[in-house]
């Protein structure tokens, strides 16, 4: 993980920070100076070398440490989440549809009058 997957420009070492460590592997999130963009990887060293796998992403390092210290989700969490997507979104948003405005019918003959 030394360059900008999506520009290609090198990483400074200051630009990586990492978010977790535990024996051989370390979280790291990466902000390019040049775009941007934010890359998250996992990398593990072993006795045969390193390995690395990344994932671009628009969360900040604050927002990977919030969802990293979060609690798990669990099956209660999945079924709300599917009954939500399930109910109409005004009923999900709390909010009452918009109200038609009626508008005046006008006969055909009393526009030709005017």
């Amino acid at each position: 993980m030394s360059f900008c997957p999506l520009c290609e420009t090198k990483y400074a070492p200051a630009q990586a920070r990492v978010l977790s460590e535990q024996d051989d592997t370390r979280l790291i999130h990466a902000t390019c100076k040049k775009c941007g963009s934010a890359t998250l990887a996992l990398v593990v060293e072993g006795e045969a070398g390193g390995s690395t796998v990344g994932l671009v992403t628009d969360l900040s390092y604050d927002d990977v440490l919030r969802f990293h210290r979060g609690g798990r989700v669990s099956t209660d969490d999945v079924i709300e989440a599917h009954e939500g997507l399930e109910a109409p979104l005004a009923e999900v948003l709390h909010i009452s549809p918009p109200k038609r405005r009626s508008r005046a019918k006008v006969s055909v003959a009393s526009r030709r009058a005017a």
